[in-house]
């Protein structure tokens, strides 16, 4: 075979050299080319494909969320000022929205909310109504039961009620992660008979971790508020919420006659709650309370709750009658602070309306704020909607993508 050489030719003045280069450094040279080549014609146009489709399709998608009334919420999921244009919402309900920076101040208007209970508890089970209330809130209840042994504790807690499985018939459970805070909640309860008033300041309540996981409120499925449809999502910043309702005495199961003790619940629910009692009274029975209406003709037991430091408050009802279910109503009058939404035009509010429609500015830091209405004395009757969020896509944006995978095609095609 032929050998490769180099030859040197010589003259008097001059010294030339032919050398042979080798192929290697070309044919590599060529294959990094058509590497490149091929990643930049494919993977990144894929790339300048999907992204748009995933921005579209699940990033900024639309969002449900089901909301109670009274509620007011912040809504930054699926939004954002660069890939939406318009944010549009659709309830089947009234609603009043707003857009703007930051979070509404509170004022000292107070509006109403007025809830007439009824409920029938067997022997040891509970059933309770939560609040959020704001400092300078009051709530002012009526109560009365037709049976001796119904009793009502009140209670500050989290979001949502920690029961210690209680609820679920297992045995009292402390959780370890309590912590007790300083508060002063003034409570005063009045008596038809003596028409003493004793005021009872509780300066121990105790709050739980204020962000409990989506996994863990999906298993609070006794708990009204989160029996949800796996599609609907929970509100990213909750302003405001509704009533929260929960108990067992509509999902009662028979126990044993040894777990039927009438200390051994109310001990559960002493030992549970402890030091963020606020308020534990027995109701006056009388086999005339039949319904509300017999609370507005007479005062039975009438609790008036003034809120110094914001928080969820529950009211739980239960029973420790081994003989007949209890029969219970109660009267809430809730006076709560209301937001203000000043400085604000006509085109960034929708009020009393089924839809609405707000434009995005490029860059802005607006978000759109919903409030779910409540008149002045309207019964509350724990109704829940469904709020639909929609993210108009920004044309302008998008468009940056197929026109990109375009050039890039142009562009390396000649490399």
């Amino acid at each position: 075979m032929a050998q490769k050489s180099s030859s040197a030719y010589y003259n008097v003045d001059y010294q030339y050299t032919s050398i042979q280069n080798k192929d290697d450094g070309s044919k590599m040279h060529g294959t990094q080319r058509v590497i490149i080549f091929c990643l930049l014609t494919t993977v990144l146009p894929a790339i300048l494909i999907i992204s748009p489709l995933y921005l579209r399709n699940i990033k900024y998608a639309d969002v449900m969320y089901r909301i109670s009334d009274s509620d007011v919420i912040q809504i930054h999921k699926g939004q954002s000022s660069i890939f939406c244009q318009k944010h549009s919402l659709k309830m089947n309900s009234s609603f009043n929205a707003f857009q703007m920076k930051g979070r509404p101040n509170l004022t000292k208007k107070r509006r109403h909310i007025k809830l007439r209970k009824s409920m029938t508890l067997p022997d040891d089970t509970l059933e309770y109504w939560g609040f959020y209330l704001f400092a300078g809130a009051s709530v002012e209840l009526k109560g009365c039961s037709r049976y001796e042994g119904s009793k009502i504790l009140v209670v500050k807690g989290d979001k949502i009620l920690n029961t210690c499985g209680i609820l679920e018939g297992d045995k009292y459970k402390r959780d370890p992660l309590l912590v007790g805070k300083n508060h002063h909640v003034s409570v005063t309860v009045e008596r038809p008979t003596s028409k003493k008033r004793e005021v009872m300041q509780n300066k121990n309540e105790i709050w739980h971790n204020n962000n409990m996981s989506d996994e863990i409120i999906r298993k609070q499925t006794k708990h009204k508020r989160d029996v949800v449809n796996p599609s609907l999502h929970n509100p990213n910043t909750i302003l405001d919420t509704g009533v929260n309702h929960g108990g067992n005495a509509f999902n009662i199961t028979t126990n044993s006659a040894e777990d039927k003790s009438v200390s051994s619940f109310e001990t559960n629910l002493y030992e549970c709650y402890n030091d963020n009692i606020l308020m534990n009274e027995f109701f006056p029975y009388s086999i005339h309370c039949n319904n509300t209406k017999y609370l507005e003709d007479l005062t039975t037991l009438k609790v008036d709750h003034t809120v110094t430091s914001d928080g969820y408050y529950y009211y739980i009802f239960y029973s420790d009658n081994d003989f007949v279910n209890n029969d219970i109503h109660a009267i809430f009058d809730i006076y709560k602070p209301t937001f203000q939404y000043s400085n604000i035009s006509d085109s960034k509010m929708c009020l009393n309306q089924t839809e609405c429609e707000f434009n995005i500015n490029m860059f802005s830091d607006e978000l759109v704020i919903v409030e779910v209405p409540t008149k002045d004395g309207l019964n509350n009757n724990d109704d829940s909607f469904i709020l639909m969020s929609v993210c108009h896509p920004r044309i302008s944006v998008y468009i940056f993508f197929p026109v990109s995978v375009l050039l890039l095609i142009l562009l390396f095609a000649f490399l």
